[in-house]
């Protein structure tokens, strides 16, 4: 008998592994606070305010259970967990594109210990400039906020933390 959730083979992978271990309550609570005070501090004063945070962001207290995850099991907890992030995000921010998205996940990845970094890129051939600079959320190398093919049409700026 499976201990999954009914939705929940949606995201798992489908070769198989462990599966991902339930995030208790106090820890998931932890995550959404410094994930509602990143996305205040992106609000209130913009990459500038933000990007200290996030790199200062530690794991909540009784983390180390879910920070000693193998990456396959790791990677299916954060795609698990991703709701959570972006409610947050819908909350706070509802307009928000892909850098608050990417900024919302990381933060909270990294409060619950996984070592999630955010990507900052420039497009490499694009014809309009709104669209030259995204961001997404990596996670032992594996994209969870796009398309694991979005590396190939930009050029790393920046990855944090």
């Amino acid at each position: 008998m499976s201990t999954h959730t009914d939705w929940e083979f949606f995201l798992d992978d489908p070769i198989g592994g462990a599966p991902a271990p339930a995030v208790p309550h106090h820890l998931r609570a932890a995550a959404l606070l410094r994930t509602a005070r990143a996305l205040w501090l992106f609000r209130r004063r913009g990459w500038r305010g933000a990007y200290p945070y996030l790199c200062r962001i530690r794991p909540a207290r009784g983390s180390a259970a879910l920070a000693g995850l193998p990456p396959a099991t790791a990677v299916r907890l954060a795609r698990r967990e991703i709701l959570a992030a972006q409610l947050v995000l819908r909350a706070m921010l509802p307009n928000g594109l892909c850098l608050p998205r990417s900024l919302a996940l990381t933060a909270y990845l990294c409060a619950l210990g996984l070592p999630a970094r955010m990507t900052v890129a420039r497009g490499r051939a694009l014809s309009t400039p709104a669209n030259a600079f995204h961001s997404w959320t990596e996670l032992h190398g594996a994209v969870l906020t796009d398309n694991p093919d979005v590396r190939l049409g930009y050029t790393v700026l920046q990855r944090v933390p």
